[in-house]
């Protein structure tokens, strides 16, 4: 060692170069020049800091770094002046031949190529930073895109299920008995056309379906009684049935979203009843217990008007409606409230859901207009009150044998009239059908214009409600009007909805009227073809009844 600090020894400066560095192509290039001490084999980033390669530490465990601090002290002693020493140079050809010497150039790598210091380094943050700094923000990324694509696509999914679900009418809704449509059928002999037991209206449930009324009502299954034997009213008559049948049309009834009503004759059964009264009502309760738990869903109780001045009524008729329940119905006739005060109407309305009314078709229009006006005026305006039933007779026709072509014409018009009146329309099914034209597996030309107005008042408010409520008060949606002693006109309305007019013909004449005074135009309902209507000279044919809904 001399007095710089160079180490002098022999084996320092005397370096032997591996065969496999002269064989290198890089060696004429580096190694003949003094630039070949600035190390270009390594790569930038085993760059570190820098030691004098003279130092006693210039050679550690890791040669990348002692041959970097060579190779940069060497570029700084390259780069002096003129004036540099001799002690330099030797100092710096000393370091290159060192370098070649003892390194190792197994650990030059690829720059490409990362390694786990490489890795370590770059996960590397300050004890300043934040902690989302080291979060893995690339897969952040992805996550909250997808969440951000799958709620926005669940979003759609739930619109589009909602628009789907969605009633194409928001008409406002009724319970099942207000509104609808009855359906009266009683049995008859072989001699007539017609159903004779249980069985034939099981037969005929597809034709009671297309029909779309909402209960059928039988008025007479049970056995005549007399006053000698008031327990008859339990007993179905043999010759049309039993309970287990009964049960069974019942529930096969309700499958089709049908109600089954039955009629309790007590103007038939009892001919006597002052002496065993309270009997007569135990055993009304027993019937209506024992047909309820068949599935009979309401009662009529035709021949009520002879207890109407029992007052034990009231009673009694609590104890039925408890048994009935809030979904069935309970039926009486408009005679039991005749003559009564008041507070005997009050009290027995919240009993009963349905009064029955009779329209006589004869008597001319005047007469039918007045009485309907009539029984409007007097009925309860709240929608959650006693309804009226509408039921149509003619006191002509005492007898099915009575109903020709004619008259059955007349009855047609007068049921179809009849369903345009607000409240609940019981049809007769006689009504409907035509003799030999009846047909048990689909409808006539009759029964589907019957058909299309009951679908026509189910799916109308202006039709099936019975009046307009609002917060304070209900008003009235029906108005009645005759032009002669043959024609009826009725109009349906309600907010927002379409209204209806229907125009009435019951004489035997072919009628033609103007009734631009008050309506313009309109289209023909029922009809398999929509028709314009104009009302300037409107003709209606005898015995028909023409159902318009009016241009607004």
């Amino acid at each position: 060692m001399n007095k710089m600090g160079v180490p002098t020894e022999p084996t320092f400066l005397d370096v032997q170069l591996p065969k496999t560095l002269l064989e290198s192509p890089s060696t004429s290039t580096f190694l003949p020049d003094e630039e070949a001490a600035f190390c270009p084999l390594l790569s930038s980033r085993m760059l570190g800091p820098i030691a004098h390669p003279l130092s006693p530490n210039h050679m550690d465990t890791d040669g990348i770094t002692s041959n970097c601090q060579i190779s940069l002290d060497c570029k700084a002693e390259s780069s002096s002046t003129d004036s540099s020493s001799g002690i330099a140079i030797d100092v710096q050809e000393s370091a290159t031949n060192n370098l070649f010497h003892n390194g190792s150039y197994q650990h030059l790598q690829n720059n490409n190529i990362n390694t786990e210091e490489d890795t370590h380094f770059i996960g590397k943050k300050s004890k300043d930073a934040p902690s989302f700094v080291s979060w893995n923000w690339p897969l952040i990324r992805k996550c909250t895109f997808f969440i951000f694509v799958s709620t926005i696509l669940a979003m759609c999914s739930i619109v589009v299920a909602k628009i789907s679900t969605m009633p194409k009418s928001c008409n406002p809704k009724t319970i099942w008995y207000r509104g609808g449509v009855f359906y009266e059928m009683g049995f008859q002999d072989s001699e007539y056309e017609g159903i004779s037991d249980i069985g034939g209206i099981i037969n005929r449930l597809d034709y009671l379906s297309s029909l779309g009324v909402a209960a059928v009502r039988l008025n007479s299954i049970f056995l005549p009684g007399n006053m000698d034997n008031v327990t008859s009213v339990l007993h179905i008559d043999p010759a049309i049935g039993n309970v287990s049948q009964l049960k069974v049309l019942a529930n096969t009834l309700q499958s089709r979203n049908i109600a089954l009503l039955l009629d309790i004759p007590l103007h038939n059964t009892f001919v006597n009843i002052h002496s065993n009264q309270e009997i007569v009502y135990n055993q009304i309760t027993k019937t209506i217990t024992s047909c309820v738990d068949n599935g009979v869903n309401g009662f009529y109780l035709k021949g009520l008007d002879l207890f109407s001045n029992d007052l034990m009524l009231l009673k009694f008729l609590a104890i039925w409606k408890r048994i009935v329940g809030e979904n069935r119905v309970l039926i009486i006739n408009e005679t039991v409230l005749k003559g009564k005060p008041s507070s005997f109407l009050t009290a027995i309305q919240q009993h009963v859901d349905l009064v029955n009314v009779c329209l006589d078709l004869e008597g001319g229009t005047k007469k039918i207009t007045n009485r309907i006006e009539n029984i409007l005026a007097n009925m309860p305006p709240a929608e959650d009150s006693t309804w009226i039933q509408w039921s149509i007779v003619d006191s002509k026709l005492k007898h099915h044998n009575d109903r020709d072509s004619f008259n059955s014409d007349k009855i047609m018009a007068g049921t179809i009239m009849q369903l345009m009146l607000p409240g609940t329309p019981n049809i007769k099914y006689e009504d409907e059908m035509n003799g030999k034209q009846y047909s048990v597996h689909k409808l006539t030309d009759r029964s589907k214009i019957v058909s299309n107005m009951i679908s026509l008042r189910k799916r109308s408010p202006s039709i099936y409600k019975s009046v307009i409520c609002k917060p304070n008060s209900n008003i009235q949606n029906t108005l009645i009007r005759y032009t002669n002693d043959d024609t009826l006109i009725i109009v349906r309305n309600y907010p927002r909805r379409n209204s209806f007019a229907s125009v009435t013909n019951l004489g035997s004449y072919k009628i033609t009227m103007d009734l631009t005074s008050t309506f313009y135009s309109g289209t023909r309902m029922l009809t398999n073809e929509t028709d314009k209507i104009f009302f300037k000279n409107f003709e209606i044919d005898p015995f028909d009844t023409i159902v318009v809904k009016l241009d607004k």
